[in-house]
């Protein structure tokens, strides 16, 4: 294996393959996603796109008392936050002080296996929950207040400051994924408790002192990568915040979801209830809930990828995060396979650069290519439908919405065998989180195995690409008619997409194929 600057060939050691799906498998289900697309654009064209439910098919949680009291209680928000600082405060002391051999340190484990791979699933089910109890922002936010339960509209440590108008969009999110993503990979932090301890408080200084010098929380909603990257999965997510009666919202004159009053604190990302219309930049602080004097907030429940389907102003940063999101994805990845250890060794060979550099450089390919692909495929589409209305950013920006679906299901299906593998090293390191050599729970010595059987895991993770594609097929369905006036032109447009999108999954189902590296020492 080729191994990055600076990092021990002990730690290589400790990685593990598992292997792909079989040849068969990968063949069959190559087959079925090229039949799907097939069925799908037969099927759908046959009637001219409808337009999506707006509220028809919601329903509201908040209705129940207890999931109201939920949201609307500091105490319990408190007690989450709480729960998560103190993981993180373990994460930080195993890394630092515990064992250097990361199997028998609870700091990568709890990092990579659990909240990272588990952040996904959460945002498939619940959109931007961990925004609720993140344990960085609710350290910044004590000190800004110097309160953890009683109303503070005067916040004390916080400058104030605007947050730049040429950083009002989600670019220096993406600037800092793509940063992380090469500090992860590049030096394989997953592999080192003390590089992961190192990655965390990186991590929690990016938000804490914008946070004090900006106000409200600007970075969050512009420059905080978690945030920007569940914000964009969470549209298609199947729960939401939003107003029970947009009538109500209307009407209101004092607008204190967005300004704040004795109850709660203004929306710290700049949101009201009369707009919002999406799950992008709602970080479910769940201040609204507590400020509303109509009482008029919900959190419902609504069909898969509705804001995805139903979004009214797609952006250009946006697009080009969703594009980097696959890409970096599937980079993710294709750095756990044999294959990038082939690729980076070539780009050695024919530059002569170091293992650092060789690294970046086929990331930089890894990244531009998806992008590229795209951009050529969306040529070909405005090419083949012709002038109907459409410009081709406007075309572009609304297509780049339907890879996110195909992002995220892959993103899901390579976390869950991850996740299914890996996760039960956890059941022994809760016993000896710091490899001191303690058994607080007498699981030390536990003898772990995987949650679900090999076949379940390759099944589980073929139909989870093939839901993605459909969904992707089916979101560009619903822009086509958006974007071109009449049918004929609809369909010729999407047909290059849906090529895209083939390719796309196949790359997926491809990754999968291969013998994957684990992410954490066993």
């Amino acid at each position: 294996m080729v191994m990055p600057e600076g990092m021990p060939e002990a730690s290589m050691n400790h990685a593990s393959m598992m292997a792909g799906i079989p040849d068969w498998l990968y063949y069959a289900s190559i087959v079925i996603v090229m039949l799907v697309s097939f069925i799908l654009l037969e099927t759908m064209h046959r009637k001219p796109g409808k337009k999506a439910s707006n509220g028809r098919l919601k329903f509201e949680l908040t209705r129940f008392k207890p999931v109201k009291y939920f949201f609307r209680s500091r105490a319990i928000q408190l007690f989450f936050q709480l729960s998560f600082v103190f993981l993180f405060g373990v994460v930080l002391f195993a890394g630092f002080y515990g064992d250097r051999n990361p199997g028998r340190n609870i700091a990568p484990t709890l990092t990579w296996n659990i909240w990272w791979v588990g952040l996904i699933f959460v945002i498939l089910f619940f959109g931007k929950l961990f925004c609720y109890a993140c344990p960085w922002d609710a350290v910044t936010s004590w000190l800004r207040r110097m309160s953890f339960l009683k109303i503070k509209n005067k916040e004390v440590f916080n400058l104030g400051l605007k947050w730049p108008r040429y950083l009002k969009n989600i670019y220096p999110a993406m600037i800092f994924f793509i940063a992380l993503t090469w500090i992860e990979l590049g030096y394989r932090v997953t592999l080192s408790p003390e590089k992961t301890a190192i990655l965390g408080l990186i991590m929690f200084g990016m938000v804490f002192i914008p946070g004090l010098i900006f106000e409200k929380k600007s970075f969050c909603k512009y420059g905080c990568l978690v945030g920007r990257v569940s914000g964009l999965y969470a549209m298609f997510a199947p729960v939401e915040i939003r107003s029970i009666d947009l009538d109500v919202c209307r009407k209101c004159k004092t607008v204190d979801c967005f300004r704040g009053n004795g109850s709660g604190y203004a929306c710290p990302t700049g949101m009201n209830l009369k707009t919002m219309n999406t799950n992008t930049y709602c970080i479910m602080c769940a201040e609204c809930f507590r400020t509303c004097k109509y009482d008029n907030v919900a959190l419902n429940i609504r069909p898969f990828s509705h804001d995805l389907m139903t979004n009214p102003k797609p952006r250009l940063d946006e697009a080009f995060f969703a594009l980097t999101l696959f890409a970096l994805t599937a980079f993710h990845g294709l750095t756990m396979t044999p294959v990038w250890r082939l690729m980076t060794g070539t780009v050695k060979n024919i530059t002569g650069a170091g293992e650092i550099t060789a690294f970046s450089i086929a990331m930089a390919v890894c990244i531009v290519i998806p992008v590229l692909v795209f951009y050529l495929f969306s040529r070909v589409s405005y090419f083949m439908a012709g002038s109907s209305g459409a410009n081709f950013r406007s075309m572009f920006i609304k297509y780049s919405y339907s890879v996110i679906p195909i992002a995220l299901f892959y993103h899901v299906a390579h976390n869950f065998e991850h996740f299914v593998v890996e996760s039960q090293k956890l059941i022994v390191l809760i016993s000896d989180p710091f490899g001191f050599g303690w058994n607080i729970f007498g699981t030390a010595d536990v003898q772990t195995a995987s949650l679900f059987p090999v076949g379940t895991i390759w099944f589980t993770q073929v139909f989870m690409i093939v839901i993605g594609h459909v969904f992707g097929i089916y979101i560009s369905h619903r822009y086509s008619y958006q974007l071109f006036k009449d049918r004929k032109s609809a369909i010729k447009s999407q047909i290059p997409m849906i090529v895209m999108m083939i390719l796309f999954s196949i790359l997926s189902l491809w990754l999968i194929a291969q013998p994957m590296e684990m992410r954490t020492a066993m």
